[in-house]
């Protein structure tokens, strides 16, 4: 079980991404070939067949998470036809930084490739492939969550995902702006196929096994999730396992309960009973899981020192990356100011800091409001409508260039 609340995953229509579906007996075989850029990595073009026998490539690393999802879309495409396209990557999610970069890119390509076949699937169906997509051509067992909240994230709601039954339990609306969610980003990348992240896979497979044996295989039809802390608590007074194996279920089912227990506090307006558990969640993966680094503790420690603050914990894969705190509205300026000095003077390199608000999942954007904000943003006193403003015009210059880069490959 798992608390979503969606990053930026936005699917740009004709600005970024072409697409259609071609003849396979077309005479001109560059015809069938797809190129994709990314901003993040300038001047690399990724050029493939989106064919049954598409593979992941270690020259254009990147370009595997588009790929896998385009792998997973073949059974939409009719025969006789092969799916072709020219595709942009922009993104104001920062890499590796732990806040679903990857799964928002995966559930944007998916998007688009659903306009491009005319098959939408269910939100559900996209989720699971572009999880797919990661497992196979990133080499990252990841679980649903990122997938889950890109797809299907709510304006001004947080999801609470059973990532068992692939259902959202709850849509937990945040009943007041009276606390917002800091995000802050540590600039030490994580990077989880590489990490050991794999590793606690396996740790969680072998605590599946010792509850099996101790209290019957038949009472886990789904693994650790059905184990409850007193079970792991009696399997540690029976030898059955060693610290670490202990410790890494300790957090699985305490983090479950914790989950359930943040929602209703959310849902009740109890942001301090709320924050504590941001808090008791950040120990536990620091201490029980081990997932956490030296970096992300201190911001974590900072956040905590400033009044206004109700909890902090990591967020994403762990090993670096973001932190996410829960604080009164009226004293975000003050935290940030507090974080990225004191941050900064710990670790002599800097911290970023940006507010952050759930919002729907990856859909197809209008041009128009953005239109609007590329003339009119810069004379608009709302903070929030001048930071899509300047994202905007990056992306407006992004785009310029993609397009030439794209069309120079495509003559070359």
């Amino acid at each position: 079980m798992c608390f979503g609340l969606r990053n930026p995953s936005v699917c740009f229509d004709e600005p970024l991404a072409l697409g259609a579906l071609v003849d396979e007996e077309a005479e001109d075989a560059s015809a069938l070939l797809s190129m994709i850029v990314s901003l993040q990595v300038p001047g690399e073009v990724a050029v493939f067949e989106c064919s049954p026998g598409l593979q992941p490539s270690d020259q254009h690393p990147w370009a595997n998470y588009v790929k896998g999802v385009a792998h997973e879309y073949l059974a939409d495409v009719p025969a006789g036809k092969r799916l072709v396209f020219d595709f942009a990557v922009a993104s104001s999610v920062p890499l590796g930084s732990g806040l679903s970069s990857s799964a928002s890119l995966e559930v944007a390509v998916a998007t688009f490739i659903e306009r491009i076949t005319g098959k939408k699937q269910a939100l559900v169906t996209k989720a699971r492939r572009c999880q797919a997509a990661e497992h196979k051509f990133a080499n990252t067992p990841c679980g649903i969550m990122d997938q889950f909240i890109s797809a299907m994230g709510q304006e001004d709601a947080a999801l609470l995902i059973d990532c068992q039954s692939d259902k959202v339990l709850e849509e937990v609306v945040f009943p007041d702006s009276s606390h917002t969610i800091l995000v802050c980003n540590s600039n030490v990348k994580h990077q989880l196929g590489a990490s050991e992240y794999p590793v606690r896979v396996q740790q969680c497979k072998v605590v599946e096994k010792a509850l099996g044996k101790r209290f019957g295989e038949q009472n886990f039809p789904n693994g650790l999730r059905d184990a409850t802390p007193s079970m792991v608590e009696d399997l540690r007074k029976a030898n059955a396992l060693d610290d670490v194996h202990y410790r890494r279920a300790k957090h699985v089912v305490t983090e479950n309960e914790r989950c359930q227990a943040f929602a209703a506090a959310i849902s009740a307006g109890d942001f301090g009973d709320a924050g504590r558990l941001m808090n008791e969640s950040h120990s536990s993966l620091r201490d029980d899981f081990e997932v956490s680094c030296p970096e992300i503790n201190t911001l974590v420690e900072l956040a905590q020192q400033v009044d206004g603050v109700v909890g902090s914990r990591i967020t994403g894969g762990g090993f670096g990356g973001c932190t996410v705190t829960l604080v009164k509205s009226s004293e975000v300026e003050k935290l940030e100011e507090h974080l990225q000095s004191e941050y900064r003077k710990r670790w002599e390199k800097a911290c970023i800091t940006f507010a952050s608000k759930p919002g729907i999942g990856a859909h197809p954007m209008e041009t128009s409001p953005w239109i609007w904000l590329l003339f009119y943003g810069p004379f608009v006193k709302d903070k929030d409508a001048r930071r899509t403003f300047w994202f905007g015009l990056s992306i407006a210059v992004a785009v310029i260039s993609a397009a030439m880069t794209l069309t120079q490959a495509r003559q070359s």
